[in-house]
């Protein structure tokens, strides 16, 4: 049952509803005034408060102290929630094992740890609530950089020695286009990182079809010419098998072998390949996850490349750079720019190479933002394309229909609807994540060969899909996904010489939303993209940094927080190297939390 009342302003009114709380009904007179507490909500130009906290004007109580707001608890009253924690805190507990070592203490000024949870939760003022936080940032920022100085290979000489440095650029100018100056500068990094006698450990940031692919085999290819072996690990099987026939096409006719190595191999596919990786016959692996299985072995691994490489853990890195006799050169290549602090964070002084330009030729992508009452215009635009021998991708968020999202397109049922309308005209494809591996591989090699002009999928095809007779990209409830994913959808066309477009259709009304469609249509470049994306969504959610194989941040917000990471960096570097007890028992205690909050992180 509800209630409700209207509170008067000077300048309009609000209406409070309470709902499940019949005693409000003697609690509130007319005519009094009172103090409301409670979250807005505006409808149609109106504001509503629902269930606020009410007291007279004339008693306030401790109503203006602060309040800490607490996560919904489905059943469970927010004020109970409150008292809980509240009476907790009311006896103090001294538990040193859960501190800092007191050096550390005192240099940072840091509270004791009761006294951070008494300064967040029952906090006096707004200087007792910044040093309860600042107490839990910086313990957040030491357990990630001791977790990854822990598992990460910091080497310094390398043991590889090269030659044969002219080789590279015959090699290039072997290549069937030129490259442009962002790769250039890339390459001219990489070759002197290699001259320079020490472990390369390089990023190179690229936006999609930026050309990123073509360094790593310019690489791996001067590593085979010096007698080394190469792995490149890719985040998924359908990405690793492109890369495979990408570097069997330039390498090959050099005399080098590429191998593949995935977990969709028959046994006795996987027994050939595994067994050419230990006697080197293979120079160059391609694979997943299955580069790093205990029974992988390598002949003699140099070089590593990571794809897209947030999409492994920290854990997983690790382990292939041990796979070979010495520490080998690391290369990483993404085409999320990731934003400077949280770089920091992940790979600490890591160099970077960044690639803004584009191959020349290609014509920017045309982007629009359409509502849902022109899909029907939309599928005809479809059949257009393909009748000029062009082809598709039409994306949606979810595989099935989904309880609570209706309004939201499923894979499923469009594929459906497609190839009912225009199923006659065009050769309808369907992709998602729950098909087993060779039905996946089969559509993508269809869609490759021409032999599907329109693959209606799920955003299983984000990453590495390169077919550049697409020039048709379609993305149905594009709210469903950020603006970082957006753009790497939109790069998956526009490859090619013909006109590429990117349609997105949605009935949102949300005003964050509908900016968001508006900046990617007007913007083009991934780099501004990212860091808007980053800024919108928050450190949290930005491409998920589980993903990255790091905890969740609690506290902690890379985007503000650089002061506090570059800070805790020295003190972990020196906690890490310190054979004091004090130190080395939080140091283990720090890497065991960092183990057991990133256990459950698996690759995609």
């Amino acid at each position: 049952m509800g209630y409700q009342a209207w509170c008067q302003e000077l300048d309009g009114s609000i209406k409070i509803s309470w709902y499940n709380q019949p005693y409000m009904l003697k609690n509130v007179r007319s005519g009094e005034e009172y103090y409301c507490y409670g979250k807005l909500f505006k409808d149609k130009g109106s504001y509503t408060m629902v269930n606020p906290k009410c007291v007279l004007k004339s008693d306030p109580g401790n109503f203006f102290e602060l309040t800490p707001i607490y996560p919904k608890i489905e059943g469970v009253p927010h004020s109970l929630i409150q008292k809980t924690i509240a009476d907790f805190l009311k006896e103090p507990f001294e538990n040193s094992v859960l501190d800092p070592p007191s050096w550390l203490m005192a240099e940072l000024q840091l509270p004791r740890f009761f006294e951070a949870l008494q300064g967040i939760h029952c906090p006096k003022n707004q200087k007792e609530i910044e040093k309860g936080y600042i107490r839990i940032k910086v313990e957040e920022a030491l357990k990630i950089h001791l977790g990854i100085m822990h598992f990460k290979q910091d080497f310094k000489q390398s043991d590889f020695e090269l030659s044969r440095w002219e080789k590279i650029e015959q090699f290039v100018r072997s290549l069937p286009f030129t490259l442009t100056e962002g790769q250039s500068a890339a390459l001219d990094d990489i070759v002197l990182d290699l001259k320079s006698g020490k472990v390369m450990n390089r990023l190179i940031q690229g936006d999609v079809g930026s050309g990123k692919t073509v360094l790593a085999v310019i690489a791996c290819f001067f590593m085979a010419i010096n007698g080394y072996q190469s792995a490149y690990m890719a985040p998924t099987d359908i990405l690793a098998r492109q890369h495979h026939a990408t570097f069997k096409k330039f390498l090959e006719p050099f005399g080098i072998q590429v191998g593949l190595l995935t977990g969709t191999l028959n046994s006795e596919e996987e027994r050939i390949t595994k067994e050419k990786m230990r006697t080197g016959e293979v120079a160059v692996v391609i694979g997943t996850h299955a580069l790093i299985q205990e029974t992988t072995d390598f002949y003699h691994l140099a070089f590593v490349v990571t794809d897209e490489q947030h999409r492994f853990g920290v854990k997983q890195r690790a382990k292939l750079a041990t796979k070979g006799a010495g520490p080998p050169h690391v290369l990483i290549m993404s085409a999320t720019p990731i934003p400077r602090t949280l770089a920091l964070i992940l790979y600490g002084d890591l160099h970077v190479s960044e690639i803004k330009e584009k191959p020349k030729g290609r014509k920017p992508v045309k982007t629009f933002f359409y509502r849902e009452k022109y899909w029907p215009k939309v599928l005809g635009f479809l059949t257009e394309q393909v009748a000029h021998g062009n082809q598709a991708f039409v994306v949606c968020p979810f595989i099935e229909e989904s309880e609570g999202m209706e309004k939201v397109r499923d894979v499923q049922n469009v594929y459906e609807e497609v190839r009912e309308k225009i199923g006659q005209n065009c050769r309808i494809g369907l992709l998602h994540g729950q098909m087993k591996n060779d039905e996946k591989n089969k559509v993508i090699d269809g869609f490759t060969k021409k032999e599907i002009d329109i693959l209606v999928a799920t955003t299983i095809i984000e990453v590495g899909i390169d077919v550049q007779n697409a020039n048709v990209m379609v993305i149905l409830s594009p709210e469903r996904f950020g603006l970082a994913q957006l753009h790497q959808l939109r790069g998956r066309v526009g490859r090619g010489k013909a006109q590429a477009y990117c349609i997105l259709l949605s009935d949102t009304q949300n005003e964050d939303t509908l900016k968001r469609m508006e900046m990617l249509v007007t913007a083009r470049d991934g780099f501004e993209i990212a860091e808007r994306d980053f800024e919108l969504r928050g450190s949290g959610d930005y491409f998920g940094t589980r993903q990255h194989g790091l905890p969740r941040f609690f506290a902690l917000d890379p985007l503000k927080d650089l002061e506090i990471i570059e800070k805790t960096k020295k003190i972990a570097e020196a906690l890490y190297q310190s054979g004091k007890k004090e130190d080395m028992i939080y140091k283990d205690r720090m890497i065991a939390d960092f183990e057991v909050e990133t256990e459950e992180i698996t690759l995609t």
